[in-house]
């Protein structure tokens, strides 16, 4: 008889405390190989068929994230669990909301909590559900009517772990979890609000249920010295991965030594999380949130804590005053991690706003002004074609003047130069310009070779005089000796 109760706990399959059909981020659960637990002489955990550093009978998730996604089973005197267990872990968090109003996350023994349980959709049929220790007790729910939101003040903390959390009626919905441990010392580390988000805030503070003031506080890390302070309070503004671990302070007070208890920082690395943005109103994003998604929008305290704003789940809105905002993205079976917090002021905005039109009218005018005056630098430097005259300059041979620009002329009218002698021409290079004048179309004369009287230089040249004549009429002039001059 035994031997066959001791074959049947071997064929147990592994089980998940609590039952959860759906595991998020940030959950608590246990895993155990079979009810017992005595007499086990070697146990193995395997995760994905990789051999987990563990001989308990159970595992202990304590902050659920997707690296603990996977199959899992166990091995009992080197047989295995009659199953593979599959977890997979959600990078959101359930639709409602469970949150802790009054009271402290580490509580002296028997005292007591308050908790507020949100969900948009209704609260009928929901009840909650708490683990102390190795038990899991229902907590019914007074409800009336269609409430969305319902406060409520659960049993004294009994147990160094309380483990709250909420579903309706089939536990196809439930909330966070919400976790409120207990310590019997005098020295409490708290912290608000964990667990903690990548880039987002996080306070530490040492309390000391004595009420009496703490002046001089050591924090550690890691029981490790981290900070030593005048003040009971230590803001961590931008909380890493890094920043995960096993926290403690102490103090003394009426000349003894106070110690707290150890509290572990669990940090959410991944998760679907969005972003908000605006200068004269604020917006909330979310590229990774499926349709139908609508938002919560909060403004945080003087202590980091997220405050809900009503009426308003729109991805936009117009806050009343300056601040920090966030917001959370929900949709049916799902919401985001709350958002980084953004600080609005709307003056900042206003003169934001004043420094874009600026900007913009600067540019603006600068690509005009630059166009203007590549256009202008075009207009110099081009080239230039004009129909001139061309002009002997005195003074000496290769020196020529400027071309200028004759006046109005018919189209395709030109003066013609007979070159006469071109020896002579080469020899002294002078040449006079061509006077141009009236003369019907088609008329030319042709260029005779003449002396130069009175002294002119040996291959000198007189302009053509255009005279009216008959159309297609031309005269030739003769060729004659230069008087008062020889060749050279």
């Amino acid at each position: 008889m035994a031997g066959g109760k001791h074959l049947l706990l071997l064929l147990l399959p592994v089980v998940m405390f609590p039952p959860l059909q759906q595991v998020h981020i940030g959950d608590l659960f246990y895993l155990r190989c079979n009810d017992s637990g005595n007499g086990m002489s070697q146990m193995r955990w395997f995760h994905n068929d990789k051999a987990l550093q563990t001989s308990n009978y159970e595992i202990k998730i304590q902050f659920a994230a997707s690296k603990h996604s996977g199959t899992y089973r166990c091995e009992i005197d080197g047989r295995s669990s009659s199953n593979n267990l599959p977890i997979s872990v959600l990078n959101y968090h359930p639709r409602a909301s469970l949150t802790l109003q009054t009271g402290q996350p580490v509580m002296q023994p028997r005292g007591s909590v308050t908790l507020r349980l949100d969900h948009s959709s209704g609260l009928h049929g929901w009840n909650c559900f708490v683990i102390r220790g190795y038990e899991m007790k229902l907590i019914k729910l007074l409800i009336k009517g269609d409430n969305m939101s319902l406060e409520f003040q659960p049993n004294s903390m009994t147990s160094p772990e309380n483990v709250f959390w909420c579903s309706n009626a089939d536990k196809s919905k439930r909330s966070n979890q919400v976790t409120i441990r207990t310590s019997d010392k005098r020295l409490a580390m708290e912290m608000y609000f964990a667990p903690a988000i990548v880039g987002g805030g996080l306070i530490l503070r040492c309390l000391s249920w004595d009420r009496q003031d703490v002046s001089r506080v050591v924090f550690y890390k890691n029981n490790a010295v981290m900070l030593a302070s005048t003040s009971p309070t230590h803001r961590m503004f931008s909380v890493a991965e890094a920043d995960q671990g096993a926290y403690k302070c102490s103090t003394t007070l009426a000349d003894q030594d106070l110690a707290s208890d150890a509290q572990e920082l669990f940090i959410h690395v991944g998760g679907m999380r969005p972003k908000v943005s605006g200068i004269l109103q604020v917006s909330c994003s979310c590229p990774e949130c499926p349709t139908g998604t609508h938002y919560m929008w909060y403004k945080m305290d003087q202590e980091n804590r997220p405050l809900k704003l009503p009426g308003n789940n729109q991805a936009s809105m117009k806050p009343d005053g300056k601040g920090t905002y966030a917001c959370v993205a929900l949709w049916d079976s799902g919401r985001t991690l709350i958002s980084k917090g953004h600080y609005y002021n709307p003056i900042i905005g206003i003169v934001m706003i004043g420094l874009i039109i600026l900007l913009i009218i600067t540019v603006v005018v600068a690509v005009v002004v630059f166009r203007k005056w590549k256009q202008r630098r075009r207009g110099h430097t081009g080239p230039l074609y004009e129909d001139v005259a061309l002009k002997l300059q005195e003074g000496g041979d290769d020196r020529y003047e400027r071309l200028q620009r004759l006046g109005a002329q018919k189209e395709s009218e030109y003066d013609v130069i007979h070159q006469a002698d071109p020896d002579r021409a080469k020899k002294e290079g002078h040449y006079e310009p061509l006077a141009k004048a009236g003369m019907d179309e088609g008329v030319y004369h042709t260029l005779g070779m003449e002396g130069g009287g009175g002294g002119a230089a040996v291959g000198g040249y007189e302009a053509l005089q255009r005279k009216t004549m008959k159309d297609d009429t031309y005269h030739s002039i003769g060729m004659e000796g230069a008087a008062g001059g020889e060749e050279k």
